[in-house]
């Protein structure tokens, strides 16, 4: 391939779900994408290098929310892809909203190009393949849609399928999109042979993209026309109506042909159980990737790093342990995972939101006890990094470092704290942790007051933009 045919070939990665199927190890601050399920790197950085032979790091576009803002910089940094290539989302709208502003930046750029879109948390094992079948529909795609369907090896009921119609060409007709089944219904389809998983990856021009908008979410396209800027995106967006690509795009366009994606070793890791299929197991079918002692126990997987697990006489279970929250499940059943953390956000429970350890980009801070009127916590802050400038209208603070050395603003006053020195920080007063050594600081931080929660501080200059208003 040419590199002037690859000047005008575009990614979208899509970089802002939640996986909540994959609690408790998925949470709303640290989701799936961003976890090492596989291997020993993410699976959005799995995604940036599959794309790299295909797509110049300057075409590569991304969607996420602005929750991740900090991660993304993280992550992309070895991968050059410049910050105007970045798009945060104040709020999830689903994929269509994603999408079209994407398509409208490209467009902007590039009327001529043509853009593969796929999401950041699935798991692909044969990347070489992956890149012969996006570059074939990137090449013939033209004036159609390409959607990328995966030939099915077992009656799964967490996809959606694609009853695939008449070869044309390279592609296939689409003959109608089928919503996720009952296990009779995806026993019949897989039986059939003509239905596909929709695997949510699509190609098309960037013009094309925009005139599949324009005909059918026509006021989400005119809202689009008017983001210009990061700003103009934060006005905009709270005048988009949430909408599924699938639903508001693909299921009407008369555009759209189908590539059999074989040979990938894809999943979406949708589920415990996918992520669990695509894991080698011993001799007796199991997976243990924690701490454990396992008596007369078979098909099982365990994951686990805070604790010795025993398991005994147990058979075709999932067992997911974290420092907060404990999962047990028949492996069959782990699609209803997304049930358990609706009820959590129901109950206003703190458990699908974050783990007892909450990465921050200074670094991280793990709850070591929490109480009536009193919290406790162990702050870790990296090499030459600081805490914003802030004060706290509910709650004072007690700072002990334990570990390194720290710089400390209180009022007007800077001073140095060595190891096994402590500070008294009142309710209102303005201070500021700055690690100036080479190792992790370490401190023990103990609240005090009636209201304890993290949006309890106002921020007066901050390192990573993230000031109160």
């Amino acid at each position: 391939m040419r590199l002037k045919d690859k000047e005008s070939y575009y990614a979208v990665i899509l970089a802002g779900g939640q996986g909540s199927r994959f609690w408790p190890q998925s949470r709303t601050l640290e989701p799936k994408q961003f976890l090492s399920f596989y291997r020993d790197k993410s699976l959005f950085e799995q995604t940036l290098e599959r794309i790299k032979p295909l797509i110049p790091a300057e075409n590569t576009i991304i969607v996420t929310s602005d929750l991740y803002r900090h991660q993304i910089h993280e992550f992309i940094k070895p991968f050059n892809i410049p910050d105007d290539n970045l798009i945060f989302e104040p709020e999830g709208k689903n994929t269509a909203p994603s999408i079209a502003v994407a398509a409208q930046m490209i467009f902007s750029r590039d009327p001529d190009s043509r853009v593969c879109v796929m999401p950041c948390d699935h798991l692909i094992k044969h990347s070489r393949q992956f890149i012969k079948i996006i570059s074939r529909a990137l090449a013939l795609c033209k004036d159609r849609m390409v959607i990328f369907g995966i030939p099915p090896h077992r009656p799964a009921t967490g996809y959606g399928y694609i009853k695939a119609g008449k070869k044309t060409g390279a592609f296939l007709k689409v003959d109608r999109f089928c919503e996720k089944p009952d296990i009779a219904t995806a026993r019949r389809f897989v039986k059939s042979g003509a239905y596909f998983w929709n695997s949510g990856i699509f190609a098309a021009s960037s013009r094309t993209f925009l005139e599949e908008f324009k005909t059918y979410l026509p006021d989400l396209y005119r809202q689009t026309l008017k983001i210009n800027s990061a700003s103009d995106l934060k006005i905009v967006w709270k005048k988009i109506k949430p909408e599924s690509f699938d639903y508001g795009i693909l299921e009407k366009s008369r555009r759209l042909l189908m590539i059999p994606a074989e040979g990938l070793g894809w999943s979406d890791l949708g589920s415990w159980q996918a992520w669990d299929e695509v894991l080698e197991k011993d001799k007796d079918t199991n997976i243990l990737n924690a701490d454990v002692v396992s008596l007369h126990s078979k098909n099982i997987t365990v994951v686990g790093n805070n604790r010795l697990i025993a398991t005994i006489g147990l058979d075709d279970l999932i067992i997911v342990d974290t420092a907060d929250a404990l999962l047990v499940a028949r492996k069959n059943k782990t699609e209803h995972v997304k049930s358990v953390v609706d009820i959590l956000k129901q109950k206003g429970r703190l458990e699908h939101y974050a783990h007892r350890t909450v990465k921050r980009p200074w670094g991280s801070y793990t709850v070591l006890e929490s109480g009536s009127g009193y919290k406790v916590k162990l702050v870790e802050v990296k090499p030459k990094h600081s805490l914003s400038l802030q004060y706290h209208n509910k709650r004072s603070e007690h700072w002990v470092v334990v570990e390194g050395r720290a710089r400390l603003v209180k009022g007007k006053r800077t001073c140095v704290l060595e190891t096994n020195q402590s500070i008294y920080v009142p309710v209102g007063c303005v201070h500021r942790i700055t690690n100036p050594g080479d190792g992790i600081l370490k401190i023990i931080e103990v609240q005090a007051g009636a209201y304890l929660g993290e949006d309890d501080i106002v921020r007066l200059k901050d390192d990573f933009g993230r000031l109160s208003r």
